[in-house]
């Protein structure tokens, strides 16, 4: 692939990451919502009923974030003639139900395990503050559904679904098609990581957290890449992101470590055939590059904008580069005769 469409793909992705944000602002204006974060009202003592509040207002405001991302990506997907749900990893991709589950159950157990560590040892030496919303969720009844339905929107069930189809069904699978899969998987988990600002926070429990959530999320890449499935991607961030009370955390993390010395001979075949053609220079390159953009889109104000031009640039790039190829079929045609 040449420097012109590598360029585009970058452009498109990291420029739609950033775009989303303002069709997303509009949306939300438009719907008469207040741009108040439902968090923010979680406090010690909070009421089942404010719960629920809470969930919805979450739940809202996740559909309208990555509706905002969606309607950028669906219109792209489109001229480029990716209009399956297999375009996005919606698919079993020709694998069993079965295969992709435990494909997804031995990923949690040889990547996953090292964030449940550090949440182990906070849980029973915190090593950095909590936040507040958290604090209060964790001081609910873990026995109510109020508790299992909030999580469920937020962490386990409809994030990890919809955070793997645009991280991993749309961004890293965009990027493969330019720069390969290695560097895809390694630019996106470092774009997906640091696009979460509650962990740029400098203090120990993130500084032990990012190193174990680069593992989890490089995991994930790497699985999708093999299977071109998000369900067993899926199947990982859900068991990362469930809540756990400490003994069943201690459980889980015992079971993964067994389970990943059991399969780590296998599991590093997987990684050196899905890396087997990488560039370790474009590795490189796109790791810096999510990283920086990301920390970027949270420190710069208006970078947003900056965004937008991305956008309509790797648009510009790619209809250059078709009409190119356009142009050029048909001389080789000729020559040929």
């Amino acid at each position: 692939m040449n420097a012109r469409q590598r360029t585009a793909a970058l452009l498109e992705v990291f420029g739609v990451y950033l775009a989303g944000q303002l069709v997303t602002g509009q949306l939300i204006r438009l719907v008469g919502l207040r741009p108040i974060n439902p968090l923010a009202r979680l406090t010690v003592g909070v009421t089942y009923a404010e719960l629920i509040t809470a969930t919805w207002q979450l739940f809202v405001l996740l559909m309208l974030q990555y509706a905002g991302w969606f309607l950028l990506i669906i219109p792209i997907n489109w001229w480029h003639r990716r209009r399956e749900p297999a375009a996005y990893g919606m698919t079993r991709a020709g694998h069993s139900w079965t295969a992709l589950i435990v494909a997804g159950v031995a990923t949690a157990a040889l990547s996953v395990w090292p964030t449940l560590a550090v949440d182990l040892v906070n849980a029973i030496n915190p090593v950095g503050e909590t936040a507040p919303w958290r604090q209060a969720l964790f001081d609910t009844s873990w026995g109510r559904w109020e508790f299992w339905l909030f999580t469920a929107v937020v962490s386990w069930g409809l994030v990890a679904v919809i955070e793997e189809v645009f991280f991993r069904g749309y961004c890293q699978r965009r990027l493969a098609e330019d720069w390969g899969d290695g560097a895809a998987i390694v630019g996106i988990t470092c774009l997906f990581i640091f696009s979460h600002t509650q962990y740029l926070e400098p203090n120990a429990y993130n500084a032990a957290k990012i190193p174990s959530l680069l593992l989890a999320a490089l995991g994930s890449g790497v699985v999708f890449a093999l299977t071109r499935s998000l369900v067993p991607s899926v199947i990982a961030h859900a068991i990362s992101n469930v809540p756990m009370t400490p003994l069943w955390e201690a459980v889980i993390v015992a079971a993964f470590v067994v389970g990943a010395v059991v399969t780590a001979r296998r599991g590093m075949a997987v990684v050196r055939q899905v890396f087997s053609n990488a560039s370790v220079v474009w590795c490189v390159i796109l790791g810096v590059a999510g990283t920086g953009y990301a920390i970027a889109s949270v420190r710069i104000e208006g970078f947003v904008f900056v965004a937008a031009v991305m956008v309509v640039l790797a648009v510009i790039l790619e209809a250059v580069d078709r009409r190119r190829e356009r142009t050029v079929e048909p001389l080789s045609s000729t020559e040929v005769s």
